[in-house]
């Protein structure tokens, strides 16, 4: 049995009574939530981890709505709260994508659009530790200016950053939830490939999380699927 029954605690997060809104801090303004692609509720209560993916492509709007959304949820939470700390940035790892050539693209968050990057996009099989991962339409690799927060934080701007990281990679996976995609957040691309192929190089570009995103397999039989 888990530690951590991950329905029933969702079960008692979306049943529990209303509370009242909190205050917001000294000197920021309230901010309209970021609309999801669809039911967070019904997002919400089909999250799992989900590795094994049909060979149909990622729709590329589907894909942008996803990343929208969790730039939205960054910029509303985090930037006002610590406007000194660098904010994430998405390299997508395309692989399979829906009207986007193959390649590795940065998502643009003043533009809200998927930008080319200066590098070929290798098999994903030396890109990841566990292969399943390489069979992923899309893998998406979060990174932030460690060297930055660190200079600007201490320390603690490492944990800050990772912090952040990590919320903008889960809003990434709940709208992609919404929209019908599943995925697995992950720990990442391998250092060395990352340092090689994508430029991640511990400082400006240092890897905070992975996040790989695809349709479900319908599995018909036990060793189809890989849902965890």
């Amino acid at each position: 049995m888990p530690l951590i029954d991950i329905g029933r605690l969702t079960e008692d997060l979306l049943t529990a009574p209303a509370t009242p809104t909190a205050l917001p801090a000294p000197g920021l303004s309230p901010q309209v939530a970021a609309r999801t692609p669809g039911s967070p509720v019904r997002a919400l209560r089909r999250r799992g981890a989900v590795r094994a993916w049909s060979r149909e492509p990622l729709d590329e709007a589907s894909l942008a709505r996803a990343l929208d959304y969790a730039c939205e949820q960054d910029g509303r939470l985090w930037q006002p709260a610590h406007p000194a700390l660098p904010a994430p940035v998405a390299s997508v790892l395309a692989h399979d994508v829906h009207d986007l050539p193959r390649g590795v693209y940065q998502y643009d968050t003043a533009e809200r659009q998927l930008k080319p990057e200066p590098r070929e996009l290798p098999p994903l099989e030396s890109l990841v530790l566990q292969l399943e991962f390489a069979q992923a339409p899309v893998v998406i690799v979060v990174h932030g200016d460690l060297a930055t927060a660190v200079a600007r934080h201490g320390v603690a701007g490492h944990r800050q950053l990772l912090c952040r990281g990590a919320a903008f990679a889960h809003s990434i996976w709940l709208a992609a939830l919404c929209g019908d995609a599943v995925g697995s957040v992950f720990a990442g691309v391998l250092s060395a490939a990352g340092r090689t192929h994508l430029d991640l190089d511990g400082a400006a570009r240092a890897q905070l999380l992975g996040l790989a995103l695809g349709h479900p397999r319908r599995a018909t039989s036990p060793g189809e699927g890989d849902r965890r």
